[in-house]
């Protein structure tokens, strides 16, 4: 692998990184760079099979049964996209609250509608199961967490749901997080604190229960993901339609703690400037999703002939 062909991967690995950190999922974007095949297949090979030969200090062995330079430098990558990224939001979400909310709102209804479009057939337990999705995900969203949970197993389980963006495409692990109430603590006060000495050891306590849930989900979710895709591919997409639909009153930008700190109170926007760049910033965002999703599904085309090609060769 010469240089130039890893700083390529590099830089693929921290747009990932970058998109993985705000609504919109991680796995349509490695889908568009062309390696999320790839990536997925080197995940998958790190299994037991293959470790056993790093062990036995075969270590090329190893490197070409995993493509593991390739993992390596995409999630290195990855890791550097994030940590940027949640910079810029932390500095962003404190001087442009609403217009940061807003544009998430355009991202998570551009991608609730691509995945509502990948649904193959609609069905009454479809719908259903999308409604349960959807009240379930509303009514713990129009509630107030007033602190974030830093306990050590659910910053475990964060880890585990923020993670499946990167292998589901149309799925935003970060959307999820939203809704667990752990997002601006794990991405604007966890990570941009990793880069201070001053702030680190608070940044490591919580990024590495994060971390851990990240690697099981990772490794775990993309067989898992296999399973449920290929036996309940519609009854899935109906229910993370549901979740993330139900899911927007947590990014809804008009709304402040009631005074028992247990609810919100929502409110209607003043129709002024304000409210404007808001809707503009909330189109922004969809268009950028569908962009994405455009040239994803051209990628999946080209996947699919390239692979006819080979069957037909074979």
């Amino acid at each position: 692998m010469s240089l130039w062909t890893r700083f390529k991967d590099f830089f693929k690995g921290f747009l990932v990184g970058a998109v993985n950190v705000v609504p919109v999922s991680g796995g349509t974007i490695a889908l568009v760079l062309g390696i999320f095949e790839r990536f997925i297949n080197s995940i998958k090979s790190l299994n037991h099979k293959n470790f056993k030969y790093l062990f036995k200090g075969e270590f090329s062995e190893f490197g070409r049964r995993t493509d593991f330079r390739f993992f390596i430098t995409i999630m290195a990558g990855v890791i550097v996209g994030m940590v940027l990224t949640a910079i810029f939001l932390k500095r962003a979400l404190k001087s442009y609250e609403v217009f940061v909310w807003a544009f998430f709102i355009g991202l998570i209804i551009a991608s609730v509608i691509h995945v509502m479009k990948s649904i193959k057939k609609v069905t009454i337990k479809n719908v259903i199961i999308l409604l349960i999705g959807f009240v379930v995900s509303f009514l713990l969203s129009i509630h107030l967490n007033p602190e974030s949970n830093d306990g050590f197993w659910y910053l475990f389980i964060c880890g585990i749901v923020g993670a499946t963006g990167m292998v589901v495409p149309g799925i935003s692990g970060s959307h999820l997080m939203l809704l667990m109430g752990n997002y601006e603590l794990i991405v604007t006060q966890a990570i941009p604190a990793m880069t201070k000495a001053s702030t680190f050891m608070f940044g490591f306590r919580i990024l590495l229960p994060f971390f851990l849930g990240s690697i099981v989900s990772i490794v775990s979710f993309s067989y898992l993901l296999s399973w449920l895709m290929k036996d309940f591919r519609n009854e899935t997409l109906s229910a993370l339609s549901g979740f993330m639909l139900g899911s927007l009153p947590v990014v809804y930008p008009w709304k402040e703690p009631s005074e028992d700190m247990l609810d919100y109170v929502f409110h209607l926007p003043q129709v002024n400037g304000e409210f404007f760049i808001a809707v503009l910033m909330a189109i922004i965002g969809a268009v950028a999703v569908y962009t994405l999703n455009v040239y994803a599904k051209r990628e999946e085309i080209r996947i699919a002939r390239r692979e006819a090609r080979r069957k037909k060769r074979v």
